[in-house]
């Protein structure tokens, strides 16, 4: 069973709302790259950081550009309260949006903190005229058209774009670096590392097995190898914790070097890093087991089950029965 690993709880926060607004041509992976690493980083978490929405203009169906259809939680002219409203389109952008769609979507986006279009929803942003004077961008294919119609746009190449509340982004890739950035200015960069991990994995240039590193698409964010060695030792001994200088050890550092780089790069000491996995670990163990707490609490290196629960509730303020089953609810 995979062992999650989890990060330092941020001050609490209210949840992001998040509403989203596909057209017929939609990617699938455009949608899901924003809204799987938000879904990690609740369900690694147990705190619902996040929620979200989806909506479309009369509340019918929306069909992605591979012919799968979407069912649609609610019309836009019934969307409340929410954060964001982000329009996410692919294929067939200019047709979308007649003139009183369009006035439907500038009501419902006027005073949110946070406007988005998708892939080529910037194009939508352009035409309801959102981006005029801003920075924008736009999925690669469509992007010497945008800047061609769209003239008081200024149309660049980033991967994403944010221009005041405004959020602009190409195509999947683009979308899950904007989302993996979102989650760790809302609730840190150890969350942010942790969800990026779920979504795979390179080997690096070294033969050694265990000199992983993030996909390209993260390489900004990637942590050094040395740090990476030790956070996957962590992970390995949730089960058998070793001690932190046995850590250091296996990732060829010293224990000052070690607490150091967890400090820089991921904000929190080493072990307060290597305490989040084993309880982590605890949590997918009652969740997805029938173990006591007792046997949990043997199989992620507690004493005992008192003993388990006490840094359960320290952490997070509730037992471990009881955050599976809030998160479960949620």
């Amino acid at each position: 069973m995979p062992i999650l690993p989890y990060y330092l709880p941020m001050l609490p926060k209210l949840p992001l709302h998040l509403t989203f607004l596909p057209f017929d041509g939609f990617s699938n992976m455009v949608l899901a790259s924003a809204i799987e690493p938000l879904r990690a980083a609740r369900d690694l978490s147990a705190r619902r950081l996040f929620s979200w929405q989806v909506c479309s203009l009369d509340g019918g169906p929306v069909m992605s550009s591979s012919g799968l259809s979407l069912a649609i939680d609610l019309p836009l002219v019934r969307v409340g309260a929410t954060d964001a409203l982000i329009l996410v389109s692919g294929y067939g952008m200019r047709d979308h949006l007649r003139r009183d769609s369009a006035q439907s979507v500038l009501k419902k986006a006027r005073g949110l903190p946070l406007i988005g279009g998708f892939d080529t929803g910037a194009w939508l942003l352009g035409r309801m005229g959102l981006l005029a004077g801003r920075r924008s961008t736009i999925h690669w294919m469509e992007r010497d058209a945008m800047a061609e119609a769209f003239p008081e746009v200024n149309v660049v190449s980033d991967p994403y774009v944010v221009d005041g509340n405004v959020v602009t982004c190409g195509g999947a890739q683009s979308v899950l670096s904007w989302s993996l950035d979102l989650i760790s200015a809302h609730s840190g960069e150890a969350l942010r590392f942790d969800v990026a991990n779920m979504f795979g994995r390179v080997m690096g240039r070294s033969s050694d097995p265990v000199e992983w590193q993030l996909p390209s698409r993260m390489t900004n964010r990637a942590l050094p190898l040395s740090l990476q060695r030790a956070v996957r030792a962590m992970r390995e001994t949730a089960e058998r914790p070793l001690a932190l200088s046995r850590i250091a050890e296996r990732a060829a550092l010293s224990l000052r070097s070690m607490n150091r780089l967890f400090h820089a790069h991921l904000g929190v000491s080493s072990g307060e890093y290597y305490r989040h996995i084993r309880l982590s670990h605890a949590r997918a163990l009652g969740q997805e087991t029938d173990l006591s707490l007792e046997e949990i609490a043997s199989r992620t290196g507690y004493s005992g089950a008192s003993t388990l629960a006490r840094a359960y509730r320290q952490v997070y303020g509730e037992t471990v029965r009881e955050s599976i089953i809030r998160n479960n609810v949620a």
